[in-house]
């Protein structure tokens, strides 16, 4: 049988942008399987609500490396006084803006062009090249999840509850790497002939860790190849039958609820910089929305059908909300970059860097 690939070291703790609920306040699938509407609504909110918390971890930790230049600045507004004080003697007047636009028939026209630009991303009964990889990998990202919670000796999504030991070799993993420092500290209390003895003690404890770690979780890979090909599954009939015909749906929620119409481009109908941070804001929400209300019903439905064979606990990690931030920040980081590029959305300049430097 293959080893899993060892999991990814964790990720640093998002910066706290709003507080993220306690544990126990998390919606989880009743014992029988089931989440209400109530509960789906509430696990969009909070992958929202991670999303956030990332994505100001990532703008922030990028603006760190920036310096502020008050010279560059100066000499910026100089040259700019200058031409305008050029542009008067020469008799050129500075254009004025365009008179402005009828706010209905702006709004008309963004709908339009937003429903016709995502209705060549998710097309009915066909995966996109750009969806498909952006499916690839959230099912990588599943996975990692699962291995991060399978590793934990308490049940992901709950306040602590201790997991039931599966497998001989799950308990004495979690001992090991309970008791990793105290374990080091021992074998440093006696004396070595060389310090490399010391060294090669440290590695072969490193290297019997690990080998009851890969032999655990490859214990757990008949549960986690079922649940990624069912989470395959529903992500590509979601983007394929659920999400197309509702894409002017989509269109006209985000134009309307994030009151687009109100933000005057320049030139043509599209969305400025200006207004990105309300078009982001409502249309990850509408978007996850529908994705937590489709996937999660499929998932925990798959799950039910198998009876004994997945664990209650497999319930609650099904309803995981960074699932479902992750398929949020995947496939909506490529729609911004695809409008982007199309012409139809003016990204802020640091989220752009951003999205270069991840790439």
């Amino acid at each position: 049988m293959n080893k899993p690939p060892p999991p990814p070291p964790p990720r640093p703790p998002p910066l706290p942008v709003r507080a993220r609920p306690p544990q126990h306040a998390l919606p989880a699938p009743s014992a029988d399987g089931i989440m209400s509407t109530r509960a789906k609504m509430s696990l969009a909110d909070i992958a929202l609500q991670l999303r956030d918390e990332q994505l100001q971890a990532r703008v922030v930790h990028y603006k760190a490396d920036l310096e502020t230049s008050p010279e560059l600045d100066a000499v910026t507004a100089a040259v700019v006084a200058e031409l305008k004080a050029l542009q008067k003697a020469a008799g050129v007047e500075t254009p004025s803006a365009p008179p402005p636009a009828d706010r209905a028939q702006v709004e008309i026209e963004l709908i339009s062009s937003l429903k016709h630009r995502l209705g060549r991303l998710f097309r009915a009964g066909e995966l996109t090249g750009t969806v498909e990889r952006k499916v690839g990998e959230a099912s990588k990202r599943f996975a990692r999840i699962f291995f991060e919670s399978e590793l934990c000796e308490r049940i992901r999504g709950t306040s602590g509850e201790q997991k039931t030991m599966r497998f001989g070799v799950q308990a004495l993993y979690l001992v090991l790497a309970r008791n990793h420092e105290f374990l080091e500290r021992q074998l440093e209390s006696f004396e070595y002939q060389s310090p490399e003895e010391l060294e090669d003690a440290k590695g072969r404890l490193e290297e019997i860790t690990k080998e009851l770690r890969n032999a655990f979780l490859s214990a757990t890979m008949p549960e986690l190849n079922a649940l990624v090909k069912w989470l395959n599954e529903l992500l590509r009939s979601f983007f394929t039958v659920e999400l197309p015909p509702a894409v002017g749906e989509l269109a006209w929620e985000v134009v309307k609820e994030a009151r687009l119409a109100d933000a005057k481009a320049r030139a043509g109908y599209k969305i400025g910089a200006e207004a990105f941070p309300r078009f982001r804001a409502t249309f990850e929400r509408k978007f996850l929305q529908r994705l937590v209300g489709f996937v999660e019903d499929g998932m925990l439905e798959r799950v039910r059908a198998k009876g004994a064979e997945f664990r209650a606990e497999t319930l609650r990690f099904v309803a995981d909300p960074q699932i479902f931030t992750d398929v949020c920040e995947l496939v909506c980081d490529a729609i911004y970059d695809y409008l982007y590029n199309d012409g139809f959305l003016d990204l802020p300049s640091d989220w752009r860097a951003r999205l270069v430097q991840a790439a």
